[in-house]
């Protein structure tokens, strides 16, 4: 799935792959159209999501990651946090997976 990304470090068109994680929950990566990766915007916790929910690192390289997921129509940000380590991970409704 392509979508365009104007967050602070990634700006232009990505391709998006859905994937699982080790403990199955969902994964997002993003890839130039070139096939470079570019991020990984989800992160993989000990505490599962719920169904049909990811958990979204926005920090460091990944600042405004999830809001353009939003906009892209791929989640929808609950508003909900947690914890991990120092930062908190965004708890986020999946809206598509291709």
């Amino acid at each position: 799935m392509k979508i365009k990304v104007n967050a602070k470090y990634i700006k232009g068109e990505v391709e998006l792959q859905f994937g699982k994680y080790q403990n199955g929950s969902t994964a997002i990566q993003a890839f130039s159209l070139e096939g470079e990766p570019d991020f990984t915007a989800t992160v993989a916790l000990d505490e599962m999501p719920s169904d049909g929910y990811v958990f979204l690192k926005g920090w460091s390289e990944n600042e405004g990651i999830p809001n353009a997921l939003e906009k892209a129509g791929v989640i929808q940000l609950t508003g909900r946090t947690i914890p991990t380590g120092y930062v908190e991970a965004q708890v986020s409704k999946l809206l598509t997976t291709s």
